[in-house]
């Protein structure tokens, strides 16, 4: 039976939609699913709750239609899911639940709009559903929905793009922009641009993860061979998911590619996932070597995350660990977590890797990274993923003396800085 004040038509609207079945709840508890039961059947076909960091990265794969913000959580802040939401590139509706708070609403909403989410509107506490299910009605016909049809179309019409997320690496005492990591964006012609979370998953349903692979790595090939020709010190990071790998020719076609654009192999650096490295060790075991004998950087991505494995460092050629953005995001606020961190880096040091964090988000977490030796960093405090144009920007006018100075003092001068926005470590244009 419909809500209260809902047509048959109203509910369809969010019935039929792909996303349907997840909106998520920051919450501090479940008893807003209590709310939810007690309106009658749900209109969509899952309520989720997330009282933590951790739950949310969790809940936001697959991207879900809404995300409701409670600004009385206390579990997990408004302003810190905020910011986690924007720094995940998370493009779901975001609607607010306010406590009554004028500051705390104003102050959400600037977050909002600095992280560029996609700001639903506000309700006030205690929630009244059909008031909420209007809400959402009115957004459910904007949200994207994409078919295999029209994914392997944009393939051939060449709709794909790559923006690059830089990297910062040590350089004795200073900090070098030595890497890109490539990301992959869709220039829709009617909606615009579209981020992986809103097309990946049928990607996969279409089996065009290979294709799609290929255009990251030929793509980002060549704009590093621009780069390194046109005299910048900058690298890309790639991800490869290891089952793409299917033969041992792998590393002599990306050897080929990389003669190509004329690009130098030490430029260029895949990124495996940690979890599916494990499960085909046997089968990218042999490629990897060939890889890496040929001068091509090979980064365990996510460790730290799911199940990690301390034997992958030594059955797989790895040259880097990049540790996982949830571990790094807990060593600011867990003496375990930050131990655990500190061990990361002292074990792969002894075994002669790197390693890069990802995640950075507060001037607190670079301080601690700087000082336990971590080799590189990357997060959304140091710089946003943008285009290859803004990236040049950005490494030309990098000084990194003057930029890592800037952000020490800017922490120094606002010790509580809670959020990633308000200390830029990039020169302004």
């Amino acid at each position: 039976m419909p809500a209260a004040g809902k047509s048959d038509a109203d509910l369809e609207i969010l019935e039929g939609h792909a996303d349907r079945s997840r909106v998520i709840v920051v919450a501090d508890d479940y008893s807003f699913l209590d709310t939810i039961h007690s309106s009658g059947p749900s209109v969509v076909h899952e309520w989720l709750v997330a009282n933590s960091r951790e739950r949310l990265i969790e809940l936001t794969e697959p991207p879900p239609f809404a995300v409701i913000v409670d600004l009385a959580a206390r579990n997990m802040e408004a302003a810190e899911a905020l910011y986690l939401l924007g720094a995940l590139s998370v493009s779901s509706k975001v609607v607010l639940l306010s406590n009554g708070d004028a500051d705390a609403l104003a102050n959400a909403h600037s977050i909002g709009s600095k992280m560029s989410l996609a700001m639903a509107g506000t309700l006030p506490r205690p929630l009244m559903m059909d008031a909420l299910l209007r809400l959402l009605t009115t957004h459910a016909e904007a949200q994207v929905t994409i078919s295999p049809e029209e994914l392997r179309a944009a393939i051939q019409q060449q709709q794909f793009v790559l923006h690059y997320q830089p990297i910062i690496a040590r350089a004795g005492r200073s900090w070098q922009l030595r890497f890109a990591e490539a990301l992959i964006r869709w220039e829709h012609p009617r909606h615009g641009l579209l981020y992986p979370s809103q097309f990946l998953n049928v990607v996969k349903a279409a089996r065009l993860m290979t294709a799609l692979t290929d255009f990251v790595m030929s793509d980002a090939a060549q704009q590093a061979g621009t780069w390194q020709a046109q005299g910048l010190d900058l690298g890309v990071t790639v991800n490869l998911a290891p089952r793409l790998v299917r033969d041992t020719d792998f590393a002599d076609r990306l050897l080929r590619l990389l003669q190509q654009f004329e690009l130098a192999p030490s430029r260029f650096v895949l990124e495996v996932i940690e979890s599916e490295s494990v499960r085909d060790r046997e089968l990218v075991g042999d490629a990897m070597a060939r890889v890496r004998a040929h001068g091509i950087g090979l980064s365990l991505d996510d460790f730290g995350a799911g199940h990690s494995s301390l034997t992958e460092l030594y059955r797989l050629p790895f040259s880097e660990i990049k540790i996982d953005r949830s571990l790094i995001h807990d060593s600011g606020r867990s003496a375990k977590a930050a131990t655990i961190v500190q061990g990361i880096i002292e074990l792969a040091h002894r075994l002669s890797i790197t390693v890069c964090a990802e995640g950075v988000e507060t001037p607190e977490t670079f301080a601690f990274l700087d000082e336990a030796e971590c080799d590189a960093m990357q997060g959304v405090l140091l710089a946003k993923p943008a285009s290859a144009a803004e990236v040049e920007r950005i490494a030309s006018s990098w000084a990194p003396d003057k930029a890592v100075e800037t952000l020490r003092s800017r922490m120094r001068a606002t010790p509580n800085v809670v959020g990633i926005s308000k200390v830029h470590a990039i020169p302004p244009r």
